[in-house]
Parts: C-alpha cells; structure tokens; sequence
C-alpha cells in the first residue's frame, strides 16, 4: 500500500459503485492483516545467546512447470519454553509479474518456531506456467521481518527467487551428408576453427538454431568491426542443456573478452559481452557448452550489435541494502508495517530502501480497548519536517481522520493520541512533508516515541450489611456476561457517506466447552460467504476469499493454527490439538466462537450492503 505524505491530512477517496467491490476490498485489506493476537514476548537473559533466525539461502531457483517454490527459514538455537520466535513473510515483485495472469501469486504469512516444532520450517510461493517463448529469467524478492525481537536475532532477512522458462522452441535435427545419421549439427558446421569461421553480420537479425553438438563442439564465428566502434556480443535462447561460454578474439586471433553467465545472475546461463573495436579488420567470437548434459537437438542464437559507448550502470543490490537505510527498513508499505512498542523510542531516517522513490515509513503498534496510545516525532534534524498519521487495523483511515503536521508553530515535530476501541493493530504512518532529495536523504533524521497509558480500573464500593455478629457482609459481584459478536461496519472506509451498517449472522454448530485443563483435538470448519440472495445460505458464488481465520488455544491464549478462506469461502483446520476449548476469530468481522473438542462448522453471513447515496 503507498502512500504518499502530504501537508493537509484530507485525502480523497475513488470507489466503483459496486457492493462486491468494496468487500472485496474490506476482505484483501484482511488478507494483509496479522493474526488476531501476537505470540508473547519475554525478555532473554543477558547471559544467554539468542537463536539467529533466517532463510536457508540468499537466492532460490524453480521451473515455471515446477511450481510451486518452497522457500526454506531455519533457526540456529532451539527456542526455549516460553521464548517463541516469530517471523513474518512477504514477497515484493522484482522483474516478475504478479497476479493470477502474471508469473507468481504474491504470498505472505507467519512462522513461529518453538521448541517443540522443527528448527526448519517452509513456506511456498505459487508459480504461473504460462506457455510465452523463450522467455528470460524472473525474479521476486523475498522478506523476512521478525516480530519478537527479545527472543531471536535476525539473520538472512532478503532473498531471491528466480523463476525460469520452460516454453522453448524445438529445434529441427539435421542430418548429415556425410554419414546418413540423424547427428544434430547445425547450418554453419564446419566451424570448428578461426579459418572455418562463420561470417555474421553485425547488426543483423540474431542468427539461431545453432547447436554445440556432438559433446566438446567449438563454434567460431566471424564479424567485420570498425576502429572505435563498440560491439556487444551475446548468446540467447538457450535451451536447457546449454551453458554457453563466449569468447572474443582480435584480427590477431588474441583473446580481449570472455564471459561465462550474464550478470551473475544464477540460473541466467547465456553470456555477453561488450568490446571496443581497436582497429578495422575481423573479430572473432567462439561459442563453447559448458554443461556436462547431452546437447544433442538443443540450441541457442547469437547476436552483434554495433554499440555508441554503453554508459556504465550500477549493480542492483538485494533489498533492502541502500546505505544509510534505518533498522526497520523496508517498512514503505502497510504489509510491512515495523513492530513498534507502545513505550518504546528509537531514531529513523527518510533514506528509501530501494527504487528512486520518496521513503515513508509504516508502523504497527497492537492496542487494545481503552488503552491510549500517544505517538511523536522528536529531535528532528535542521532540514526534517514530519507528517504523522494514525490508520486502523486494516489500514483504513478513522471517521474523523486523524493526523498532525506540526505540533504547534515553529515546531515541525509531529504527535498525535488515540484511545483504542479494539483489539488489533495501530497503524503509524511517517513521512516527510516536502520532498527528500535521495542523495541528502541521511541527513532527514527523526525520533519516534509512543507511549501508552491505560485507565485504572475503579474499585467498587460495598455497602456494609449488618449481620448477627454486626460485621461486614460482602456483597458478590455481579457477573458480566458474554459480549455478544458486534457486526462490523464498514463506515469508516466508505466516509463521508453514511451507510448501512452490513448485518453479520453467525451459525455455529453448537458444542459443548470442555473443562479447562482437558486435552482435546479439534476440527474446524469455518465457511465466509455474502448472502446475494438472501437465503441464509451458502452457496457455490457466495464464498469469500482469502479472509483470515485464526484459532486459539482457549486455556492458555496460544495461537494453534492460522489460515485464509479458499475460492468457495471455506477454510479447515483438521485435528487441531489443544488443552482445552478453542476460540475461533476472524479479525476482519471482529468475530470470536469458542468450540470444544471434535468437529464444529462455523457459518459467518455477511447481508449485502447497498450503496451509500452519493459516491462519486
């Protein structure tokens, strides 16, 4: 999600007049959120080493016909009891495409390691096999974040997929005059050495279904340069089987260049190179396989193309290496908001992790109800002026919004307090109020402090009740009862319009709570659906998608297990154990159930919601 800090704390929303648009939006805002309560965190003793946490290796490589990717995070240490480490996910699109029509489906989760479960544990990315030709390597950057920073370090935090192409043409096997046997040579044989070369023409459309077969085939090839020119010479469209190295030779038949794969990139076999031609005359490239496969029927093309003097470009770094990036770097989007303490302070900088664009920097603090959280910038730099605004769970704005430029004139710090009405997460958002120009970006430096305080809880005063012996008879307390589920509104997303507060209609399977202390395993369906019809049921087009389910362990308040709703709005949790009774959440609907042992079906109905009078 960006967002771009401005001045004025007023902004604009666009929505399409369609009811199903706008759950769907509510539903992937969802998708974005975390589970319903964050695993505890205890201090580690000074003494004791804390276990690294982070992926296995810096860069993973699958077929787009293997998918798919499973992606592997271990930890050094075994967690001690009581000092879960936690990890979230995500992946941020490098030269792949996301999206059902793109290249991978974005994915993002959580891992806890404890010591119970393996020190290894994996996550996987889906993989789109599309059938385009010869397409290059792809690439989707992955990140890793740590959420309990008392328990763990944290290691390997980014790392790279890449994503290969398995659509190739096929070549046509040529046979051979001179034995009669289908051998796969191609049109340019013999060219073995410098005098056999084949001339190509720089310039010219890239010359292919060449081959390097039978096993040890050298290919030369001859081109015309002229003195000063630059050329660039590479080999393309390798099919699997092929790991060209290329070479080239002066008029001389001395080697001035080589390359084995282009841009270090792994699993980008094809090479290039560019040379400044020193004189007029012939140049020489030779092409050779370095694969130990069989190359017989594979081919590749080659290419020269003459060249004005190629400007010299900087190698990317992996996110998010830009130096000078504060600790909590990336954290531009809402999905990968900083945890942030609610007493805590710590210094930040305006410095972007990569791309050109402006930095902006997310929070996330977790509340709860009646707790008031005050949040604000400090000790800012001569050249620094923030902006600060609060956003919800789901990063949606409050009704009335609420943001701060400037604390009081002359002041360009930025504060601002809210008491909390749920239990979830406080989104903090910071950013600069004019632009950061990229190579100053270090000096924009701010503090950011939150602090929290909870009103106390008054004491009730019993009455004195006179008995036989004229002492003090207490009165009990009076019981509170079960809040009932509250239907959740989507007013403050489709301000300034009022709305119809959607109805939501929870069917359990009743069951009922075992004693606490019990062990029990437990099944779990949970069904999301928005009722079109108004039929109060189900149905095959009714089902969300991708809202998250969480379930808690009731007795102890761990969380067990963790989950999104399919295409038919419908999530299983098959033979949960627990110590007892589970609670079953849904954070977008601000619904709780509590279910005992065995297996219980959950139906949420979410009523259809007209469209408020006056969205544009």
């Amino acid at each position: 999600m960006q967002r771009h800090m401005i001045k004025r704390i007023t902004r604009a929303r666009i929505w399409r007049q369609s009811p199903f648009v706008l759950l769907g939006a509510a539903v992937l805002i969802a998708y974005l959120s975390a589970a319903s309560h964050p695993p505890s965190v205890r201090a580690i003793p000074a003494q004791q080493t804390k276990p690294t946490v982070g992926f296995v290796n810096t860069v993973y490589t699958v077929a787009e016909n293997q998918g798919p990717a499973v992606i592997s995070v271990s930890v050094t240490l075994t967690p001690a009891s009581g000092e879960d480490v936690v990890v979230t996910y995500i992946t941020v699109p490098g030269t792949a495409t996301e999206g059902a029509g793109g290249d991978y489906v974005s994915k993002s989760g959580q891992l806890t390691f404890t010591n119970s479960t393996q020190n290894t544990q994996t996550f996987e990315v889906t993989i789109n096999n599309d059938n385009i030709l010869n397409e290059p390597n792809e690439t989707v950057n992955l990140i890793l974040q740590l959420q309990t920073p008392n328990t763990a370090n944290i290691g390997t935090s980014q790392a790279t997929l890449v994503i290969t192409d398995d659509d190739l043409a096929t070549a046509t096997p040529r046979p051979t005059a001179a034995t009669g046997t289908p051998i796969f040579v191609d049109l340019t044989e013999p060219n073995n050495t410098f005098q056999e070369a084949y001339q190509i023409q720089p310039d010219a459309a890239a010359t292919c279904q060449l081959t390097l077969w039978p096993p040890g085939d050298l290919d030369y090839y001859a081109f015309a340069v002229k003195n000063g020119t630059f050329y660039k010479i590479l080999t393309d469209q390798l099919s699997p089987g092929i790991d060209t190295v290329l070479k080239i030779y002066n008029q001389n038949g001395e080697p001035i260049a080589e390359n084995d794969d282009f841009g270090g990139v792994p699993g980008n076999l094809s090479s290039q190179v560019v040379v400044r031609a020193g004189t007029t005359g012939i140049y020489f490239a030779r092409v050779v396989n370095k694969s130990p496969a069989d190359a017989a029927n594979k081919t590749y093309c080659l290419m020269v193309d003459a060249m004005d003097e190629p400007t010299p470009t900087p190698t990317p770094t992996l996110l998010p290496t830009r130096t000078g990036s504060d600790a909590c770097e990336p954290n531009g989007q809402l999905a990968i908001a900083c945890l942030f303490g609610e007493n805590q302070s710590q210094a930040f900088n305006f410095v972007p992790p990569f791309r050109e664009g402006p930095d902006q920097d997310f929070y996330r603090i977790w509340v709860k109800p009646g707790t008031t959280i005050t949040c604000e910038t400090t000790d800012l730099s001569s050249v620094t002026d923030t902006n600060m605004i609060f956003l919800g769970p789901n990063g949606e704005d409050f009704n009335p919004q609420l943001g701060n430029d400037d604390k009081e004139p002359g002041n360009k710090g930025s504060r601002l307090t809210y008491t909390s009405t749920y239990t979830g997460w406080l989104h903090v958002l910071v950013g600069p109020v004019n632009p950061v120009p990229l190579a100053q970006a270090a000096q924009f430096t701010y503090t950011l402090a939150c602090t929290s305080t909870v009103p106390p809880t008054a004491t009730p005063t019993l009455p004195p009740t006179t008995g036989g012996g004229g002492g003090v008879i207490p009165i009990a307390p009076t019981i509170t009862p079960f809040p009932t589920v509250t239907p959740f509104d989507l007013s403050a997303i489709l301000t300034p319009s009022p709305v119809v507060i959607p109805e939501v209609t929870i069917q359990p399977l009743p069951t009922a709570t075992p004693p606490v202390g019990s062990l029990g395993v437990s099944t779990v369906n949970v069904t999301v659906f928005y009722d079109s019809n108004f039929n109060f049921t189900p149905e095959d087009n009714e089902g969300i998608i991708d809202v998250a389910v969480a379930l808690f362990d009731n007795t102890n308040g761990r969380l067990i297990a963790f989950g999104y709703t399919n295409q038919a709005g419908s999530v299983r949790f098959e033979a949960v154990p627990s110590s007892g009774a589970v609670r079953v959440e849904v954070p977008l609907l601000s619904f709780s159930q509590i279910v005992g042992p065995g297996e219980s079906n959950i139906a949420v109905r979410v009523a259809p919601l007209p469209l408020p009078i006056g969205i544009p």
